[in-house]
């Protein structure tokens, strides 16, 4: 990796919050990297309250010419402060971007390499990205599939995300232009990656490479992956607000992929509430699913569920007569 003091070609972004059983592994990845232009790293501590800060600092000291650490005193995503667009954004130095959370990191040392050598000769190409192996914090094993698959075009995208946030590598315009665009820090959307890729691949174009570069890690604790009902629901909804949002913005008629994938999303609320035994929200989102674009086995789960749902509905209405009842006596 060049040390030299020059402009770097590529900022790497790293956000991190209490992650000090991570973060020695994420700046592994970084400084491993084998490549034949200079890179910074931009790291946003935000007030860990572990060694997650004390740690950075060991490699600070280390690499003091392309570490560059943000250290917050207070919290700031607590006070729903946009932290890349406030602290982050504006201290970019390079050509192009690459992001990796401070509990994920990169396995292949070649990784920016490969992907600058690609843009560097494609400039109709602004973001490429590849596979990364999926590790389960629950089982402490590998998954045997990977995630990030082909780009088969945008309404594909709009339909289901398949990049890896982890495995990206931007023209730092492009994501300057969405920032000024669409202005997401003024939205409450829970997603910050698939709507900057959203804007990306309407307005340039995408590149997958099939190389595994990482691992992203998969917890309970993370908004996607969450075992809390309400979590997931916010976090499901926000997935179809964003989707809407694009369809809306570029004028896009709502085409059969689309309707499936939006479907299956809310078909996921309706299984979850019924789960976690929630009757009224999954009764509210089965009233939104479209049972024609269902499988057999989902429509006979929908029915069961209303046979259930019936049964509850009956003793709710066999407990208050007898609470009316009681009260008349």
């Amino acid at each position: 990796m060049d040390k030299e003091l020059k402009t770097p070609l590529v900022s790497i972004i790293c956000l991190t919050y209490n992650q000090a059983q991570y973060i020695r592994k994420t700046l592994e990845g970084f400084v491993m990297q084998k490549t034949n232009f200079p890179i910074e790293i931009l790291i946003h501590d935000d007030a860990s309250t572990d060694e997650t800060a004390d740690i950075i600092r060991e490699y600070e000291n280390e690499y003091p010419e392309i570490i560059k650490p943000i250290y917050q005193k207070e919290n700031q995503y607590s006070k729903k402060i946009a932290i890349g667009v406030t602290y982050i954004y504006p201290k970019v130095k390079g050509k192009y971007i690459a992001l990796c959370e401070g509990d994920d990191y990169w396995t292949d040392p070649l990784k920016l390499q490969k992907q600058v050598n690609f843009l560097e000769q494609h400039s109709d190409y602004s973001l490429i990205y590849t596979r990364t192996n999926i590790y389960n914090q629950t089982t402490g094993k590998m998954e045997n599939e990977t995630f990030g698959y082909e780009y088969k075009g945008y309404n594909a995208l709009l339909s289901i995300n398949c990049i890896p946030t982890l495995t990206i590598c931007m023209r730092t315009d492009a994501m300057l232009q969405y920032l000024k665009d669409v202005k997401p820090q003024e939205k409450k959307w829970l997603m910050g990656d698939y709507p900057a890729w959203l804007w990306i691949g309407y307005h340039h174009k995408i590149k997958y490479i099939p190389d595994i570069t990482s691992v992203y890690r998969v917890s309970k604790e993370s908004a996607s992956h969450s075992q809390n009902p309400k979590k997931q629901e916010a976090f499901i909804l926000s997935e179809i607000e964003i989707k809407e949002y694009y369809r809306n913005k570029f004028g896009i008629q709502p085409f059969e992929d689309y309707q499936k994938a939006i479907n299956s999303l809310y078909f996921k609320l309706f299984e979850l509430f019924f789960q976690a035994r929630y009757f009224q929200k999954a009764r509210l989102y089965s009233r939104r699913i479209n049972l024609n674009l269902v499988s057999s086995r989902e429509r006979r789960k929908v029915s069961r569920f209303y046979v259930r749902y019936l049964v509850y509905c009956l003793k709710c209405v066999i407990k208050s007569i007898k609470e009316h009842n009681s009260q008349q006596k």
